[in-house]
């Protein structure tokens, strides 16, 4: 009887025994394995978004894109994620990111972050210290806080440079046009005084006309340009690649206005770079060619 008793207690050792040291394992195995992967990296939309993560060194933590974020060119290996307006929100949730920045607000977006346990970050950048505030934030979501600060201090150091160049000099009242339609004067998109264009245009020299206008940007009529007399119209075309055979038609379309100081004096200029009117690093290199064209007369040894 002792006999059987035992078998039955060595049976259960046995089971107790496999139990922990096979099937337990097994079964903590197919548990993690089925398990959701964790989130991780970066989706940005907004070209100034995108560089800034790239000029942090922080590319690597980028797993999507907006489809017009092209600088730096390594840009063109990450995955595209659709625009501002029409974001791929299966794309994004495949991709399975760990936290969302976009330039601006995009609901769609904040409503899919707030569904899948996403970071969502809308990082505004209308004025320089939003500029300053935004690249801090990018500096503290990507882990590159003192890397940050310098991108900061040496953009402020060029801003301080070229102010230095420039104080002396008698500003230039400047019409900065944002967007238009060619051969059409009636509808004309300018930037106000609290757009960061308006900033780096009194650094570099200038007076923008409509300074006084608390908005960013509005619409202005040919009458309002003939009212405010400009000395210089900067025209943005940003991206644009155009010939010179178009710029000319854009010169000429401003001849209708011909008691206008800048038109009398032929100063009309086109900014084509892509980076023109984006809020991002590379602004100071706008500031200084909008320099140049209001003060050609000056070595501004940039």
């Amino acid at each position: 009887m002792m006999l059987f008793v035992c078998k039955d207690r060595f049976d259960t050792v046995l089971k107790v025994f496999y139990f922990f040291t096979v099937l337990c394992p097994l079964i903590c195995i197919g548990i993690a394995c089925s398990s959701p992967p964790e989130k991780n990296g970066i989706v940005s939309i907004g070209p100034n978004i995108t560089e800034i993560v790239f000029a942090l060194g922080a590319n690597q933590q980028l797993k999507g894109i907006g489809d017009f974020d092209d600088y730096p060119p390594e840009t063109q290996n990450i995955n595209r994620i659709g625009s501002y307006l029409s974001p791929n929100l299966e794309k994004i949730t495949s991709l399975k990111p760990a936290t969302i920045i976009v330039s601006g607000e995009i609901p769609q977006l904040k409503e899919l972050s707030q569904q899948l346990g996403i970071q969502y970050h809308s990082v505004p950048m209308d004025t320089l210290q939003q500029i300053y505030d935004g690249i801090n934030l990018i500096g503290e979501i990507t882990h590159t806080s003192n890397k940050a600060k310098y991108l900061i201090t040496e953009m402020k150091n060029d801003f301080q440079k070229l102010e230095e160049m420039t104080k002396n000099l008698d500003p230039v009242s400047t019409l900065l046009v944002v967007g238009r339609e060619p051969r059409d004067l009636s509808s004309i998109q300018v930037a106000g005084g609290s757009s960061f264009l308006t900033e780096i245009l009194r650094l570099a020299g200038g007076k923008n006309v409509f300074e006084d206008s608390t908005q960013n940007y509005f619409e202005i009529s040919a009458e309002q340009v003939l009212s405010k007399a400009p000395e210089v119209i900067i025209e943005f075309r940003c991206g644009e690649n155009l010939t010179q055979k178009q710029l000319d038609a854009l010169f000429l379309d401003w001849k209708a206005l011909d008691s206008v100081p800048a038109i009398q004096k032929s100063r009309i200029y086109f900014i084509l770079e892509s980076y023109g009117m984006r809020p991002g690093p590379r602004i100071c290199n706008i500031a200084q060619k909008i320099a140049t064209l209001l003060h050609p007369e000056v070595e501004l040894g940039l």
